[in-house]
Order: C-alpha cells, then sequence, then structure tokens
C-alpha cells in the first residue's frame, strides 16, 4: 500500500491531474479497479467528466462513490450490515417520539420541543455527534465538568437524555446513514473489491474522525491511497 497526497491551491489542477493519471492507468491495467470517493452531491458531475476525460468516452474499471455508496457496495459484496437505514424523516419521527416520552424529565428542551424546525435541529447535532464519535457517556462527562446548576448543564443533560433514548430505540434493529461508516472499518479486510484497487478522495474541504478511521483501514487494503489537499503555494 501507498499514501500520495495531491496538494495545490483551489483551481491549480488537482482534480484534473487525478483524472488524466487514473485514465492513464486504467487504461494500461483493466484489471485494476480505479475508485473516486467523492461528496455526495459530486457523484454524478464527477462520473460525467471522467466519461468526456476518456479517449474511449467509458469508464470500464473506474468506479465513483461517495462515502455512504462504498459502505453500500462493500456490504453488497462482504455482507456486514442486517439493519435498516434509516432516513432523515424516520430519524425525526423517532425524535420526536422520544422526546415525547421524556418531556417531563427535560428542563430545557421540554418548552422548545414543539417549536417548528426543533426536531429537525436536534436531528442535526445527533448526526454531528455519531460522524466526531461523541457519545452519551461523553455527553454526560461534559454536563458534570460544567457549573452545577446551569442552563448549559441542563442542555447537555437534556440532549444526553435524548439522545440515550434515541440510541436505545434503533439498538439492533435500525441504523443511521452517520452509523454505516463505522460498521464499514470492521469488513473492509473482507472485501475483494478494494484489495489491490487504488482508491481516490477528491473534493473534500475536510474529513470527520469517522472517515479518517476508513481511510486508515483502506490503506491497509488498497495498492494505493490518494488524497487532494487544498493548500496555499
Amino acid at each position: 500500500m501507498s499514501l500520495q497526497f495531491v496538494m495545490g491551491g483551489a483551481g491549480s489542477g488537482k482534480t484534473r491531474y487525478l483524472y488524466e493519471t487514473a485514465i492513464k492507468q486504467a487504461v494500461e491495467q483493466p484489471d485494476r479497479l480505479f475508485l473516486f470517493v467523492v461528496p455526495e452531491q459530486y457523484t454524478m458531475q464527477t462520473q460525467k467528466d471522467l466519461v468526456m476525460a476518456h479517449e474511449r468516452k467509458g469508464i470500464m474499471n473506474i468506479d465513483v462513490l461517495s462515502f455512504g455508496r462504498l459502505a453500500h457496495r462493500i456490504f453488497e459484496e462482504v455482507g456486514g450490515n442486517q439493519r435498516i437505514i434509516l432516513d432523515d424523516t424516520g430519524k425525526s419521527l423517532i425524535l420526536r417520539k422520544i422526546a415525547g416520552d421524556n418531556e417531563d424529565e427535560l428542563k430545557v428542551l421540554r418548552g422548545n420541543l414543539k417549536k417548528h424546525g426543533y426536531i429537525g435541529e436536534m436531528k442535526s447535532v445527533l448526526s454531528e455527534f455519531a460522524q466526531y464519535n461523541i457519545d452519551v457517556d461523553t455527553l454526560d462527562k461534559m454536563a458534570d465538568s460544567v457549573e452545577e446548576g446551569t442552563y448549559f448543564q441542563w442542555k447537555l443533560k437534556d440532549i444526553a437524555k435524548v439522545y440515550e433514548g434515541f440510541s436505545r430505540y434503533l439498538s439492533d434493529k435500525y441504523i443511521t446513514n452517520e452509523e454505516l461508516l463505522d460498521v464499514l472499518c470492521h469488513v473492509i479486510g473482507k472485501s475483494d473489491i478494494l484489495k489491490d484497487s487504488v482508491i481516490a478522495f477528491d473534493g473534500f474541504t475536510g474529513f470527520t474522525p469517522v472517515q479518517d478511521k476508513v481511510m486508515k483501514e483502506l490503506l491497509h487494503v488498497c495498492k494505493k491511497v490518494v488524497v487532494t489537499v487544498t493548500i496555499d503555494e
């Protein structure tokens, strides 16, 4: 395995270099798989750009994925996730139920739960927690470390209460998109798709801890990992 950084300022040609290099190597090595991992919103455009840049106008051994699609692709190959994946609507409905069930125990959130958009804000917060490996125990420790009886402490405890109920409700039956990558880390080593492949990460302004964890596991399996980094000259 090897790790390569492609560094340069915005608009300096990092992506073009990746395309040209990958296409050239894909033609020379038709039995090797080349993977591009980009943010979800750029997958279709990246596919189009690669096809247009290819001399044969086709990309047989080049694939474009997001982190989420990469997880699904590997799960299809080796298994590893049997739980139902919740979409945003499902998460909001469950959060509304959990918050309602615990309303009498909430000091700060209780008065805000029925406000328009508040459940959506809670959903976003829990999504961030999952991406940055913040669990209920971490929140409890944070709450215990701040001044006793303050608004901030009450709010932390309320969020931890809802978070705990949400996690318990999901249990072994459901999983969120944010948790998929953590599950993926445990099965990457079993994948034949990834073995001896070249994988490039492009278009990201940064990576969350769980994404870093996935990339670390990929380094043990893939032939080469390439990461573009936007950096001043």
